[in-house]
């Protein structure tokens, strides 16, 4: 069954292409999706993935940390198993389609806005990436 989600957000880590077992080309990638305002404001996090061409395209159209991303794609929500044996689940769309957001690209990695497309001293409304850990994640 197909479950259709498009959704804006930003790149976590520096995407890498790899190649499966059955020599397919894929990129796998987590996204940073701002939620809430003020006090409530969270992020919420889903791994995408692209296979084939579209994720040579991603890859070399410069797509990494802080890119902000326009994504379609099909929703599954899959569990896995964590470092201390629990169990736990993880949103992952297979991505279909995917365009950067005007003024979204990040031209330099730093935690100010410069080459964000937002103005000199305003706050995108997303959060820093810079601020996940090693995995792309701000947890294990």
């Amino acid at each position: 069954m197909f479950t259709p989600i498009t959704l804006t957000g930003r790149v976590t880590a520096d995407l890498e292409l790899q190649t499966s077992q059955n020599r397919t080309e894929y990129v796998q990638f987590n996204v940073a999706v701002n939620k809430g305002y003020g006090e409530q404001e969270h992020a919420n996090f889903y791994q995408c993935v692209l296979f084939g061409k579209a994720a040579e395209r991603i890859v070399n159209a410069g797509a990494r940390k802080g890119s902000l991303l326009f994504i379609t794609g099909d929703l599954d929500i899959v569990e896995f198993i964590r470092k201390d044996g629990t169990k736990g689940l993880i949103p992952k769309i297979t991505v279909y389609e995917w365009s950067y957001v005007p003024g979204g690209k990040r031209t330099e990695s730093s935690n100010s806005n410069a080459g964000s497309g937002a103005p000199a001293g305003t706050d995108n409304g997303f959060m820093n990436v810079e601020d996940c850990g090693e995995n792309g994640l701000p947890f294990n």
